[in-house]
């Protein structure tokens, strides 16, 4: 039985939607009933093979390398890996054969890994071709599916605001501050606020530090070059608020019961914290090829890791919210931007890396609707506390 078989007896019954493999020798399968609505084209046989050993990294190489390609909406190729379990369907025959296939050709794969390793540096000007104009990196908030990504991201920071109850604070924290936006922004509505920003980011960190003298809030509003473990030996303030939006991804595993901690020993009694992160509701590894090639090190934290590390400090838990459909729609407007600017990007950098990042975004926003993803907004206030309002109206935007 070749790889072909199996990849045809994995897809036999599928109905929908209707799609279209065509193969290295110029053989067709068609998959559905009625027009399709992809194509997926396997160059090589070596890229067929490579997906069915695994799947996430097979499919992601060969999609950056152009050894698989495809005509049409490359998001539904996504949704149809997640509604496939691919080894969940195989045979004890078809396991074996490919487990011969991968012992014969461990070598000759790791030689393949290491060809196509990426190095890359993305640098501001990358960024600013598809984020918002205040380069926000992380999800937007939509009143309705029609907003256009600027409005969406203000309304994401405000939302955040409302929750932290801004107004009242005189000092903010912001663990991951990327560019800046979300304290520039605070310090434009509440004139009498404090904050400073941490983020190992370097070009990140200049351009922040740039738009703080620009807008003449430099003497309230501070970005250093930090890491949250390294708060104790160089900070002796402490805040009434703390916010941290996108960064908990990058913590680890292990890290995430000292990232509390740190919010704990920083946060002023009856301060609010507000963590922003992806994460998932059980506890899975982080799909491999995302791993190799994206977020090399990050780590998904299962809803249940973050609630035990928080319950296991002075912290208390006030609310959670979950965006995933916002994920969804802030990826479609940023995917839809990446591919505008095509051209521009593969002279920044190769079209080996416009391949990875536009599989990287619409992957992602499928993961969101499809897949296992969710964003958790956890609310979070220090010590007892009971003055807050008695129903959710003041957590809404």
């Amino acid at each position: 039985m070749n790889t072909r078989q199996i990849l045809e007896g994995i897809l036999e019954d599928h109905q929908k939607p209707p799609f279209k493999v065509c193969y290295w020798d110029g053989q067709e399968s068609l998959f559905g009933q009625g027009r399709p609505l992809f194509t997926i084209y396997f160059k090589t046989r070596e890229a067929l093979e490579n997906i069915l050993l695994d799947p996430s990294t097979g499919f992601g190489e060969g999609y950056m390398r152009g050894d698989i390609d495809v005509e049409g909406d490359l998001g539904a190729v996504v949704a149809l890996a997640y509604q496939k379990d691919l080894f969940q369907k195989l045979s004890i025959k078809e396991k074996g054969r490919l487990l011969w296939l991968n012992l014969c050709r461990k070598k000759s794969l790791k030689e393949a890994r290491e060809e196509i390793k990426v190095h890359y540096d993305r640098g501001n000007d990358f960024y600013r071709l598809w984020l918002d104009q205040e380069m926000n990196y992380s999800c937007a908030y939509f009143r309705n599916p029609d907003e256009d990504l600027e409005t969406a991201q203000k309304n994401k920071l405000h939302l955040i605001f409302r929750k932290l109850r801004l107004g009242e604070a005189e000092n903010l924290l912001d663990i991951g501050s990327g560019w800046g936006s979300l304290l520039l922004e605070a310090a434009r509505l509440f004139p009498h606020l404090r904050g400073l920003g941490i983020t190992l980011a370097e070009e990140q960190l200049k351009l922040a530090q740039e738009r703080a003298e620009k807008e003449g809030v430099s003497d309230r509003i501070r970005f250093k070059l930090w890491d949250y473990r390294e708060l104790p030996q160089v900070c002796s303030e402490d805040f009434d608020r703390i916010v941290s939006v996108g960064m908990f991804e990058h913590v680890g595993k292990e890290y995430i019961p000292i990232f509390f901690e740190v919010v704990e020993r920083f946060l002023r009694p009856k301060g609010l914290f507000l963590l922003h992160t992806i994460g998932k509701l059980r506890e899975e590894e982080t799909d491999p090829w995302i791993r190799k090639y994206i977020f090399p090190g990050g780590y998904l934290p299962a809803l249940g890791e973050i609630v035990e590390a928080g319950e296991k400090t002075s912290l208390q838990f006030v609310d959670l919210e979950d965006l995933r459909p916002h994920y969804h729609l802030t990826l479609s407007h940023w995917a839809k931007r990446f591919e505008a600017h095509r051209e521009t990007i593969i002279k920044m950098f190769d079209k080996t890396f416009y391949r990875m990042w536009r599989l990287y975004l619409h992957g992602s926003r499928v993961s969101f609707s499809e897949g296992h993803l969710h964003v958790f907004q956890l609310l979070y206030y220090k010590g007892s506390r009971f003055d807050l309002p008695l129903t959710r109206e003041w957590l809404l935007l």
